[in-house]
């Protein structure tokens, strides 16, 4: 039988090294799981008289400089920096900062999702003989429904990381560190110490049921570069963009908004298309 080559997306490597699963070592390479998108992008201009504002790196002894002129400096006194070369720095990184070390396993719903800090790669083996060690650590991680976590120097900091099955694919989420979590006690003790009553949580949990069904991600995406794209070109023809009308919003009891929920849930659509049809065939004609 044979295979298809499917070739990679178009993208650059974010970070490539070795995974490390005690003592299963495997090449691979880590690419940015979400694009950049194609929204809408402003520039700032000058008021009076329209003109786009540049940013320029300026030296106040030597005027504008270009970036290659540019090096990093810490401050160790005040005025007084030393300079600090890229590769200096890379060669204080330990040899373990250079590899995806899972330290351990965890179950999925262990993780609170106020972890992830919004970054996902998706990782790739790195060459034909690490392909096989990738595929049995993704299948396995799959069927028993454990994550991985680790720590690997991304961007050049430090992170806490977390492998993922996705699909056949192995993802890595960043994590924060939990010691910059909020501790969420406070809000909670905010909240009035009571329960719902019986028959707001039946309501409740059939609202939710009736309303429980496969996800279509498609249908979920962001319409603001459109409306910001009709929007300006409204402006170039002089003419005022249409907007949204405004929707009353009705307050009603909890009791009462449950009940009428349930009920809109519960009721299938009406499929008002033959009705019409037939209507408009007992049209007369003038």
């Amino acid at each position: 039988m044979t295979t298809l080559s499917v070739p990679l997306p178009r993208a650059r490597a974010s970070w490539s090294g070795l995974l490390q699963v005690s003592l299963v070592t495997l090449p691979v390479k880590a690419y940015p799981a979400v694009s950049s998108g194609e929204g809408v992008h402003f520039n700032q201009l000058h008021a009076d008289c329209g003109q786009r504002i540049n940013y320029q790196k300026h030296c106040p002894v030597h005027g504008q400089v270009d970036g290659a002129s540019i090096v990093r400096g810490y401050q160790y006194a005040p005025g007084q920096y030393v300079v600090i070369e890229p590769e200096e720095l890379e060669r204080l990184r330990p040899a373990k900062d250079k590899a995806l070390l899972l330290e351990q396993f965890v179950a999925a719903s262990q993780v609170d999702p106020v972890l992830f800090s919004g970054r996902t790669l998706y990782l790739m083996p790195d060459g034909l003989a690490a392909q096989r060690p990738y595929t049995v650590l993704a299948q396995a991680m799959q069927e028993r429904s454990q994550w991985g976590l680790g720590r690997v120097a991304l961007s050049g900091n430090r992170q806490l990381v977390l492998i993922r099955p996705a699909g056949r694919l192995l993802a890595i989420d960043v994590l924060h560190f939990p010691a910059l979590l909020r501790d969420r006690a406070g809000w909670e003790a905010q909240l009035a110490d009571r329960q719902g009553s019986e028959e707001e949580l039946r309501l409740a949990a059939q609202l939710i049921e009736g309303a429980s069904r496969p996800a279509d991600w498609q249908s979920y995406r962001d319409d603001t570069s459109e409306k910001v794209r009709e929007l300006v070109e409204a402006k170039i023809e002089g003419r005022t963009a249409p907007e949204p009308a405004e929707e009353p919003v009705h307050v009603l009891q909890l009791l009462d908004a449950l009940r009428q929920s349930v009920a809109a849930v519960a009721s299938p659509p009406v499929n008002d298309s033959k009705p019409q049809r037939a209507k408009a065939g007992r049209r007369r004609s003038a």
